[in-house]
């Protein structure tokens, strides 16, 4: 079976979406090029797909996490962190005054445990950010938010990777007090740059709108600032194709579950990889489909095979976030601190799912991986 290149992340658009937004760019050069009917249109059919009462549109989910982590007012305190996830997420805390504490993941889930949540947590813990890594909703999610309404912490989702995740009968998004989307190419859906901050809080809808706009009094006909604000607006190109890729969610995410399963089920019987809990199968997104390889050399022989048959693979966030540069030089955080992290993340392996891909093609790199297990 000959396969063409598969990447990790193919983000496309069809010939309806090609017309659709060539007459969109006509629309947008005669009207608001920053901040106009598209910024607001997107916002508006967000919130109404994941179900939330606000949405904010942003330039990136950074800024997202930024702005919630300033509505808290974490200068000088503690928020837990998985260190699973992109610089962004640890980066935020710290640039909000905090100090990010990092905690170890689950090899089912690849986010947060309970236990190590509450094995971190000090007199100075204010929060956590939970990172929806994969798309995947820990199923312990409900037991993590009872915890920390108990304790009074916030709860920020980083849902970089979770436009049309569910858990139960919510989205990802609308299940703590914030949260936090990213739009970027590589993502589920894309506006090329782009973020989104959903709340069904409404004090917090009107904190992040004013940072939407540098921190406007948007009481206020005047031009007034009373919030030390930045430039974190979306364009009206950014919304108007992230308008167009909203539209097609549901479908994308049915692709990425659909190939997610079938890696699942022909994965099983391979004693040499561990899968992700079969109770995400039905609610995750699926940004990439985690595998967890019994040791790093049979690791290393199938991410060469897949590459030289022309199939993406990865290791997502590698150093993991405790272990870039940046975070040991300014939190002295070392190699051994989380060893179940890092155990984790040494034998990991991001698999393709985007909806441009066959049933036969992961059938095709499931042999592939089989194979390898016999050249080890």
């Amino acid at each position: 079976m000959t396969i063409n290149k598969i990447n990790m992340a193919d983000p496309y658009f069809d010939q309806k979406d090609r017309e659709w937004i060539h007459q969109e760019v006509d629309n947008i050069l005669d009207g608001s090029l920053s901040m106009g009917p598209n910024v607001r249109s997107f916002e508006q059919e967000f919130s109404d797909y994941i179900q939330c009462q606000h949405a904010i549109a942003v330039n990136s989910c950074s800024s997202a996490l930024e702005i919630a982590l300033n509505y808290f007012n974490v200068n000088g305190a503690e928020v837990i962190v998985p260190v699973q996830t992109f610089i962004a997420t640890g980066m935020s805390v710290h640039l909000a005054g905090a100090i990010p504490v990092f905690a170890d993941i689950s090899p089912l889930t690849y986010s947060l445990t309970l236990q190590s949540i509450k094995e971190k947590v000090t007199h100075k813990t204010v929060g956590i950010i939970i990172v929806h890594f994969a798309g995947i909703i820990s199923y312990e999610y409900q037991q993590i938010l009872d915890f920390c309404r108990e304790q009074e912490f916030f709860v920020i989702e980083d849902a970089a990777h979770a436009p049309g995740a569910m858990h139960g009968e919510k989205y990802a998004g609308t299940l703590g007090d914030v949260g936090c989307f990213s739009f970027f190419p590589s993502k589920i859906i894309t506006s090329a740059e782009g973020g989104m901050l959903t709340t069904n809080n409404s004090d917090i809808a009107k904190f992040a709108r004013s940072h939407q706009n540098r921190g406007r009094d948007m009481d206020k006909t005047e031009e007034m600032y009373k919030l030390p604000g930045r430039n974190v607006r979306l364009s009206e190109f950014n919304a108007m194709i992230g308008r167009c890729q909203l539209r097609h969610l549901s479908e994308y995410v049915a692709k990425r579950r659909l190939l997610a399963k079938t890696y699942f089920k022909i994965l099983s019987s391979c004693d040499f990889v561990q899968l992700v809990s079969h109770e995400v199968l039905e609610t995750s997104s699926f940004w990439k489909f985690p595998i967890l390889i019994s040791n790093s050399a049979i690791k290393d022989v199938i991410s060469r095979e897949l590459r030289l048959q022309n199939i993406a693979s990865d290791s997502a966030y590698s150093p993991p976030l405790h272990l870039q540069p940046v975070m040991q030089h300014l939190f002295d955080s070392k190699n051994g601190n989380l060893p179940i992290s890092e155990d984790i993340l040494s034998r990991h392996l991001c698999l393709p799912v985007h909806p441009r891909m066959s049933v036969e093609v992961v059938h095709r790199i499931v042999e592939i991986i089989k194979g390898c297990g016999k050249l080890t």
